[in-house]
């Protein structure tokens, strides 16, 4: 069995911090307010292109904001996610009603004498942006007592000043110790269950993210700084079998261990949520747990929103990337609390890691578990994921996964919706939606201005429009899928998607149709699974035979004898080729590409059409 070590990467420097609170928040219906990210966007800006009939009421110039009333029928949360597809846009939220409020008086939140934010990934007013919104966040919801985060670590000081009354009965699962000691030995535990719960407006030392959340100590490493994977195991089983909501594990290593892998799919399966360190080594390698499918992978993230490297850590050391990395946290010189003897401010110290990271996320998951009582962990992970600041290359990427983790967007936002490609026919225009285990059927390269995705039984695909596709996807990589529901020029979309590859596989076979066939149903400019009504095959990646009958610039007309009209004048199914070469009039050929649909202009029909990834799908017979 393998050792596991812990995430984290102490620093001998001293910062402090604090934190505030309010009570339920109140916000006027119809209204959202904008900030816009320059000056000339926001005078160039037109509210009735991102929501049909919204006005503008007020215009505050000075800091590039407006105040936007919705037509009737559209909800606030409606309109937020209608603006925050417009990439001109910084910021869109409630119009929130203000009252006298109570901000917790923690010592170590913000120091009055010096106007410095200790607490830095709470909130730090200098810098509002890096942390992880935490004071708005309280406005909406401060955690409750019925969720519970365990602290799969080094144990917990129980008699901890910013603590004690958060404990609840722990375990001590390390082989052949005392099961019911579960004090923390080392200090590390202690440090976590600060970040994610601390004891909050107490007066003293520091604010947690989950005020109101219960901390059950799970001991599995040692004093040493060292465990077994047997023995995380049996502590993330014992926990999920205890009542735990969340578990936080600020440990890892580098093997793929079936007791450790098999524990996180029981506790996952209990509904619990699992959150896990992505590790400290500046590398690319798969580091476990954090890389299982059913764990919240998460980086660090310095004062600067930037993932933490060498320059902040020391040479060799930085936040791990890769294809299994989530989201993203505050890592660098957080302060927490920890064990009297290891302390550099009474029980108080500074670390920085993953392990410093990934409470943070512990803390707002237990946040949206308190407020939103009823959802599973499924709409928990999701909905950190998909409300998270993009913070590196536009969507998911491996260097910043879905970007830096927001208390307050992950509360306020309108949930996506996951479903099966086949069932967008049901969702209307302008809905966030999630699409999984879709298969990649025109990677990066192929065509200049969008992708194509498929479920893997053939049956149905969508089309993913982009300025400009991202790089480093292929034929049978499988995805996932976010963005926003539309439908563009005749052919149903998921606009601003944000691709994460899960895996990969065989490059689906295309699917051999006459060319009377391709399209399929009536195709009109109507909502539909992809842009027809009735039974359709567009965006599905199709093959068909025939011999040329013109040839254009761009395309050419394929006929196998069906005789097919589609308004022009032309004889037979247009085959889109872009800057490929063309075949000649005459000859017989086989095409390979993707079903989809043209919109003529001033047209308000659609046309099939297939658009050809690459010069081998042209094959002359």
């Amino acid at each position: 069995m393998r050792l596991i070590n812990l995430c984290k990467y102490c620093l001998t420097v001293a910062v402090f911090v604090s934190s505030s609170a309010f009570g339920n928040p109140a916000y006027r219906e119809g209204e959202v307010l904008v900030k816009y990210k320059t000056r000339e966007a926001m005078a160039a800006s037109n509210v009735s292109a991102a929501v049909s009939g919204a006005t503008v009421a007020n215009s505050l110039y000075q800091i590039r904001t407006r105040l936007v009333k919705l037509p009737p029928g559209i909800t606030v949360e409606q309109g937020i996610e209608l603006f925050r597809n417009d990439p001109n846009v910084a910021y869109v939220g409630p119009n929130h009603i203000v009252r006298v409020c109570i901000e917790p008086d923690d010592e170590w939140f913000c120091d009055p004498w010096l106007g410095m934010y200790w607490q830095w990934g709470l909130y730090d007013a200098d810098n509002p942006d890096a942390g992880i919104q935490a004071v708005d966040a309280w406005d909406v919801e401060t955690g409750s007592p019925d969720v519970t985060i365990a602290i799969v670590d080094t144990g917990v000081d129980s008699y901890h000043e910013d603590l004690w009354e958060k404990i609840v009965p722990g375990r001590n699962c390390i082989t052949g110790a005392d099961p019911d000691n579960w004090e923390d030995d080392h200090g590390h535990g202690t440090f976590v269950a600060g970040v994610a719960a601390a004891m909050t407006d107490n007066g003293i030392g520091i604010a947690g993210v989950s005020w109101g959340s219960k901390i059950m100590p799970v001991k599995v490493i040692s004093v040493s700084g060292e465990g077994t994977e047997q023995d995380a195991a049996a502590g993330i089983i014992w926990a999920a079998d205890h009542g735990a909501r969340v578990l936080n594990l600020s440990f890892g290593g580098y093997d793929d261990v079936q007791v450790e892998r098999d524990a996180i799919e029981y506790a996952w399966n209990k509904g619990c949520v699992i959150v896990a360190a992505s590790g400290n080594d500046n590398s690319s390698s798969l580091f476990y747990p954090a890389s299982y499918d059913n764990c919240i992978a998460v980086g660090a993230t310095n004062e600067n929103k930037q993932r933490c490297s060498p320059t902040d850590w020391g040479s060799g050391y930085g936040s791990n990337y890769g294809d299994y990395l989530d989201v993203m946290a505050p890592g660098n010189n957080i302060f927490s609390t920890t064990t009297a003897e290891n302390g550099l401010i009474g029980p108080y110290t500074i670390e920085s890691g993953t392990s410093a990271a990934a409470p943070f996320v512990s803390g707002i998951a237990a946040l949206l578990m308190s407020h939103f009582p009823t959802w599973n962990n499924t709409q928990v992970v999701d909905q950190i994921e998909q409300t998270a600041t993009d913070i590196g290359t536009a969507g998911w990427d491996k260097y910043t996964g879905f970007g830096l983790v927001n208390a307050y967007s992950a509360l306020t936002f309108t949930p996506t919706q996951t479903l099966p490609i086949g069932n967008l026919v049901f969702v209307g225009s302008g809905q966030s939606v999630k699409v999984t285990n879709a298969v990649v059927t025109s990677g990066s390269g192929m065509l200049y201005d969008r992708f194509y995705v498929e479920q893997r039984d053939r049956s149905c695909g969508i089309c993913l429009p982009f300025a400009s596709p991202p790089g480093g996807y292929s034929e049978g990589d499988v995805v996932t899928v976010t963005g926003m529901l539309q439908t563009l020029n005749g052919e149903r979309s998921i606009v601003g998607a944000s691709l994460k590859k899960t895996s990969h596989q065989a490059p689906l076979a295309p699917i051999g149709l006459p060319t009377a066939a391709v399209g399929g149903g009536r195709i009109a400019l109507k909502q539909g699974v992809t842009g027809g009504t009735g039974a359709n095959n567009i965006s599905l990646l199709v093959t068909a035979w025939g011999r040329v009958t013109a040839v254009g610039w761009t395309y050419f007309y394929l006929d196998d004898g069906a005789h097919r009209l589609d308004g022009s004048g032309l004889t037979g199914l247009k085959i889109i080729t872009d800057k490929l070469a063309r075949p000649m009039a005459g000859s017989l050929v086989r095409v390979t590409g993707i079903s989809s649909v043209e919109q003529p202009p001033r047209s308000d029909v659609t046309i099939p059409v297939i658009r050809v990834r690459k010069q081998s799908d042209i094959t002359t017979l």
